[in-house]
């Protein structure tokens, strides 16, 4: 993940937002209320769960503990669609400007954090990273998914990504095949 330089907010210029956030692509990382960096990694096709699996990188930027998310270890629990689009990280998403289910999980990076995670927060220790996984259910003919991040630790400010079917295909790990896999993404 790409760090901010000094005097960089992580916000778009208003002249170019009006109104509202820049959905960020693929590489162009987003600083949350000054205490973290997001970054969309791109997404992975996920035809036995009906949808797609959207990866963000989350780096805590701050000297505290941050909440990023709901932890993994409610995945290793999933054997429906149903309960697979109830987990809820923060993340929510729309296609062809619609709402679509979502359901996520964070995941400390490479065992780095994994006793930073309760039964029911993936708690980021300061200078720590996680994957926030995005499970998304979109229709088969989709070109462009949006997805919106609002976690706790940044006192209501989203920020907004965007997906390209055409551009943003990545292959960062396992694809469960179905609701009962979901917890297979995480190898701690």
């Amino acid at each position: 993940m790409r760090r901010f330089g000094r005097g960089q907010s992580g916000r778009c210029p208003a002249h170019r937002c009006l109104g509202g956030a820049q959905p960020r692509a693929v590489g162009q990382p987003a600083l949350l209320d000054g205490k973290a960096a997001v970054e969309l990694l791109g997404y992975a096709p996920a035809p036995g769960l009906n949808g797609v699996l959207v990866y963000l990188s989350v780096e805590n930027l701050s000297a505290r503990t941050l909440p990023v998310g709901a932890s993994y270890l409610h995945s290793r629990d999933v054997s429906t669609l149903n309960e697979l689009y109830s987990l809820d990280s923060g993340v929510t998403a729309r296609c062809g400007g619609q709402s679509i289910p979502c359901g996520s999980f964070a995941a400390p990076l490479y065992a780095e954090n994994a006793a930073d995670a309760s039964a029911f927060t993936l708690n980021l220790a300061a200078g720590r990273g996680a994957m926030l996984h995005c499970f998304c259910a979109v229709p088969g003919e989709w070109e462009t998914l949006e997805l919106s991040y609002r976690p706790a630790f940044a006192a209501g400010q989203p920020v907004e990504f965007v997906v390209r079917r055409d551009a943003d295909a990545v292959r960062l790990g396992p694809v469960p095949a179905a609701p009962g896999e979901v917890g297979s993404v995480v190898d701690l």
